[in-house]
Formats: structure tokens, C-alpha cells, sequence
């Protein structure tokens, strides 16, 4: 089953604004470069401000959560650049978070933004985090026996019951050998 992963209204703003903000910067850039007469320094350094705004928003792309879905004994966590796939197995807890669980969150490598939020955060409540979240209402944390914890954000929370119905199937069948 699917589960869309929709921006939140941030996210959106946050997006089209560094993209209205890329294209000025790049504008500026790209008349700069057709005015520099071959100063090979100019062309270097005003192609160099173009290729990082380029690589920054396209990256940001790649790396966004597009939607996650739950297919047999696996949960996908979607992206433009390749899936992520947790066994459900792995996880050994799946709940739903509030906002005083983010009290605190430092983002430590990761975007806040542009295309959602996602990389490694820390607060101390949950400590280190991978998030491949979309908005801030309806996130969920699962916590992996290896004691990785992810954090995600479907527009429809059904999943963690989905989820939980599924480890505590696992656990009745081990529990009855």
C-alpha cells in the first residue's frame, strides 16, 4: 500500500523561494558571463556560482522523500535518487511522535526545507535521527533493534497501525514456539 508524502506549506514556501532566489542569483550570473571578454578568471568563478546552485537545488531534489509504501514484509521510503528499505522485522517499536518529542532537534547533516526535511538530526530526548520527513505533522519514529532511529511523515498515519498489527503478528508466532 501506498502512502503519499506531501510538502507541507514551509516546505512549499521554502522551495519556491530559494528557487525564485536561485534563478536571480543565476541570472545575474549568467549576464556576468556573456559580459567577461574571456577573462577565464570571471568565467570560472561566475560558472563555479552556477554549477553550485544548480547541484544544490537538483541535489535537494534527488534526495527528497517522494512517498513511502508497505508491501509484504518491507516498508519503502521513496526518493528520485534510490529507495530506502527497512525490513519490518527491524523495527522494533513504530509510534507516532508530538511536538514536544522536537524540542531541541538540531539538524546535525541534513536539509530543512527545500523538498522536505531530511539527513541526521539529534535532540535529546531521542537522540541521533534519520529523517526522511515532508512535513512536520504526522511524524512517525521507528526504532530498529540495531537501535537506528527514523523518522517519517505520511499524510496518512493508518501505517503505524498497519505496522503494529504486523509485529504483534511476529510476536504471537514467536511467543507460541
Amino acid at each position: 500500500m501506498d502512502y503519499k508524502a506531501s510538502l507541507d506549506t514551509l516546505c512549499k514556501g521554502t522551495t519556491i523561494g530559494i528557487l525564485i532566489l536561485f534563478i536571480a542569483i543565476g541570472q545575474k550570473n549568467v549576464r556576468l558571463l556573456i559580459s567577461v571578454n574571456g577573462d577565464i578568471k570571471l568565467i570560472l568563478i561566475h560558472g563555479g556560482v552556477l554549477l553550485l546552485l544548480i547541484s544544490t537545488f537538483v541535489g535537494s531534489y534527488l534526495y527528497s522523500t517522494s512517498k513511502y509504501s508497505l508491501s509484504g514484509e518491507t516498508l519503502v521510503i521513496h526518493r528520485p535518487v534510490g529507495e530506502v528499505v527497512i525490513k519490518l522485522s527491524d523495527i522494533a517499536e513504530i509510534r507516532l511522535l508530538d511536538s514536544t518529542d522536537f524540542s531541541g532537534v538540531v539538524r546535525t547533516f541534513g536539509n530543512s526545507g527545500l523538498f522536505g526535511y531530511y539527513g541526521k538530526y539529534y535532540n535529546s530526548k531521542i537522540g541521533n535521527m534519520t529523517w526522511f520527513v515532508t512535513q512536520k505533522k504526522n511524524r512517525i519514529l521507528l526504532r530498529t533493534h540495531r537501535k537506528k532511529k527514523i523518522i517519517i511523515s505520511p499524510d496518512d498515519v493508518s501505517l503505524v497501525e498497519k505496522v503494529n498489527h504486523y509485529l504483534n503478528q511476529r510476536n504471537n508466532k514467536l511467543s507460541n514456539m
